[in-house]
């Protein structure tokens, strides 16, 4: 099946051997002339699909570039990441250097390789059965070495900005020993002494975090013979998202197209928006440094958005200087103009939203953006209230369980028993009366003899510092621990988390003091951590469990999204960079908030700000709503920020402002009547606040019946918002409003809501 291509996307499909930079704005099918080049090397080329390499950042986008090469080359589409002898490579950045590590560290792989071994675990500091460690296991060990290798107080020293510190150093290619270099001020130089222990803790352990993926790739491209085995095993590549390369995924592309020089590139600087996490627009530099020859192609039509969402986003990212100059155009119809709505409050902000919501089709075509997490809180509210269904798309949730993580643990100790992180989270889960006291000692004895904990467990009846009953809890933990090792080499994962579930008792464990609506929520869990689990049944035992944990620690938010379920998406924009959706709302246009009030005085960041908000609008295909709230409640307290600088960049012939429907939203909102509107009437209660006359308040009295309310109910008042009654005597309630805030009302009269 041929793709019907336009005169410059022919141009970037024909150009094979030759280094190519693929210039592609937003919506400009970048996917899919990929999708026809590979399909031209393949059909028409007779290039072999197994010297093609396709990569990209998250599983999701990997699959449905995976999904669209089976198409034109009418196969059907493998399930697995892995290359096979009629399917070029498709992966992404992480996944396929996880599978190298795997295929070298392990001698009876490839006999081929056998000589090198040794080179190899010492150059990597690695051995087989390694495990990786997920954000939670990183921060763990983090917050030990703090607390207890270097007696720091946490409040003083936030393990999470140790490490930010650390994760910067470690995509920019510098390592604990390097760091020394770099340090100038107190916070660095506690970072430099957690890096080293941090580094030395990751070698004890057999294990590697996010980061060190790529790095350890790239170290074991510095084996020359590697070297030249992968650059003639790939001698076509293709990277898309190249803005959002760092050093290392950089220099590893580098080497990988060093020989052959058939190197495709898809760039777009208006998207590079990750520079936080790594991301360096240097390379597109050093790419053209490297290869002054290439065929520049610019892929600048849209099929995405109509014209109006079209040229209101290119209004705004050519206030930025430091981008490739590009125009980006679209031949779809004009359709609506953005509707603007500026609410009284975020409270209010999120209602209108979920009125336009009601009153649209399925839920499923709507997109709610926001630039921070904390801005979700009211809007899932409101969703909530409404009845319209609704999931955020933000971190690993389903895998942030606590169930799933104690599952995860166990499943990592038992394939790799020097993981110590997830060893400590296990020998006391579920609760064996195992305590910090026998946790020293077993560190005690790790630390003097080079032991790991099942070694030690194991003779834990020749262990005097043991108290009788701890030593009695840590022989039975050490039974179903090496049962459970054992068992590995002849269960499937899926299995093996029924036996974990079954020997501990885990189920009566988690669920003792719930309710049953909460017992079926965590059985449902579990049972949906077996079902992911069964796809690895055809697998050997120990390598199913291996893959298993591979790919949950590769699972991102994109990836945990169901496209069959009917509901409103919720996530922040940098998490939304590979969707697009029919309509979108983009919350919080303000500044302080978008942009950031962390960006406002630093250029190069307000650009990449700039470069979000480009992001926020392309994502949608027909309809954009941008809102803001003229009053904000943060940190207990009212603010006011005035409208987003970048909102005045957009012309006025390209928005219209939205008509707030008092009649619906009044209830939902606090002291509205202070503000000028162009209401010409405001109900309260069905009384008139106000009339042609603004800012007249008039106080009215309710009267409610008292048998509606009962203790436990939440209601609204116009002036004390949201709250709870935690006691009712006749007509008399209690209604905290706050932690706080208790007042007391006659329900009757008072000026509340249930809601």
């Amino acid at each position: 099946m041929t793709l019907q291509l336009n005169t410059k996307q022919e141009q970037a499909k024909n150009k094979i051997d030759w280094p190519l930079l693929i210039i592609a704005w937003a919506g400009s099918w970048k996917t899919a002339t990929l999708t026809a080049r590979v399909e031209y090397m393949i059909s028409e080329k007779n290039i072999s699909p197994e010297s093609i390499l396709m990569v990209t950042f998250t599983n999701k986008a990997a699959w449905e570039m995976k999904q669209r090469v089976a198409n034109v080359l009418n196969i059907p589409t493998p399930r697995s990441l892995f290359a096979s002898r009629w399917f070029p490579s498709v992966w992404t950045f992480h996944s396929i250097w996880i599978y190298m590590l795997k295929t070298f560290l392990d001698p009876n792989n490839n006999l081929l390789w056998s000589n090198y071994y040794e080179e190899i675990c010492d150059n990597l500091w690695l051995r087989k059965d390694f495990v990786i460690y997920d954000e939670s296991d990183k921060m763990s060990l983090l917050k030990s070495i703090l607390k207890n290798d270097l007696q720091l107080d946490a409040k003083e020293f936030p393990p999470r900005q140790v490490a930010f510190y650390i994760s910067n150093a470690k995509n920019a290619l510098i390592n604990a020993k390097q760091y020394e270099k770099e340090v100038d001020s107190q916070i660095k130089e506690v970072v430099w002494k957690t890096f080293t222990k941090y580094e030395e803790k990751l070698r004890q352990n057999n294990s590697l975090d996010f980061d060190d993926i790529l790095w350890k790739a790239l170290n074991l491209l510095q084996i020359p013979k590697i070297l030249t085995y992968y650059q003639e095993k790939y001698k076509y590549l293709m990277v898309d998202e190249y803005q959002d390369t760092n050093a290392a995924q950089y220099n590893i592309v580098r080497l990988l197209a060093l020989k052959h020089k058939n190197l495709a590139v898809v760039w777009d600087d208006s998207q590079s928006i990750y520079s936080w996490r790594g991301a360096n627009m240097q390379n597109i530099i050093n790419f053209r440094r490297d290869y002054p020859d290439a065929l520049i192609v610019k892929l600048e039509q849209n099929y995405r958005s109509t014209q109006t969402i079209i040229n209101a986003a290119n209004k705004v990212i050519w206030h930025n200087t430091s981008w490739i100059k590009k125009e980006l155009w679209t031949e779809n119809i004009e359709w609506n103009k953005i509707t603007y709505i500026e609410a009284p409050d975020d409270k209010s902000e999120a209602k209108i939203i979920c009125e336009i919501i009601k009153d649209k089709s399925s839920p499923s075509d709507n997109l709610i953006l926001y630039r921070t997490n904390a801005q979700s809180r009211k809007i899932e509210e409101a969703l909530m209230i409404a009845g319209i269904p609704y999931r955020v798309i933000w971190g690993q949730k389903f895998y942030d369980r606590k169930e799933i993580k104690d599952i995860l643990s166990y499943l990592r100790a038992i394939f790799n028993p020097d993981d110590i992180i997830s060893t400590k989270r296990i020998i006391n889960t579920p609760t064996r009366k195992i305590w910090a006291k026998s946790i020293e000692t077993l560190d005690k004895y790790r630390e003097n003899f080079g032991l790991n904990y099942l070694q030690i467990i194991e003779n834990a009846e020749e262990i005097e510092e043991f108290k009788p009953a701890a030593k009695k809890a840590i022989i039975a933990f050490s039974e179903i621990y090496k049962k459970l090792i054992n068992e590995s080499n002849s269960l499937v994962v899926r299995d093996l988390i029924s036996l974990i579930v079954k020997l501990t008792n885990y189920f009566e464990y988690l669920t003792d003091w719930l309710s049953q609506e909460e017992k079926d929520a965590k059985q449902d869990n579990i049972n949906e951590l077996i079902t992911v689990a069964s796809e690895y049944d055809g697998m050997d035992p120990r390598e199913s469990l291996s893959t298993f944990l591979e790919e949950v620690a590769l699972i991102t938010d994109m990836d945990t999204k169901d496209e069959r379920e009917e509901y409103v998406t919720l996530m922040t924009i940098h998490t939304s960079k590979w969707l697009e959706e029919k309509r979108v709302f983009l919350t919080g246009m303000e500044d302080s908030i978008f942009p950031s009030f962390r960006s406002v005085w630093d250029t190069q960041a307000l650009e990449e700000e700039r470069r979000l908000l480009y992001v926020a609008m392309t994502r949608a295909r027909e309809e954009l709503y941008i809102s803001r709230a003229i009053e904000r409640f943060t940190f207990w307290d009212y603010v006011r920020n005035p409208v987003s600088r970048f909102f005045k960049e957009i012309p006025t012939e390209f928005i219209e402002e939205y008509e707030i429907k008092w009649d619906k939203w009044f209830f939902w909102g606090t002291l509205w009547w202070r503000l000028s509107w162009n209401s010409e009437s405001f109900s309260w209660f069905g009384k008139t606040v106000w009339g042609s006359e603004r800012n007249v308040s008039v106080k009215i009295k309710a009267n409610n019946n008292v048998a509606d309310f009962a203790r436990g109910d939440r209601v609204s008042h116009p002036k004390f918002w949201n709250g709870l009654i935690t006691s009712l005597n006749w007509e008399l309630a209690e209604i905290a409003f706050s932690w706080k805030w208790v007042k007391k009302m006659n329900i009757k009269i008072a000026p509340v809501r249930k809601i």
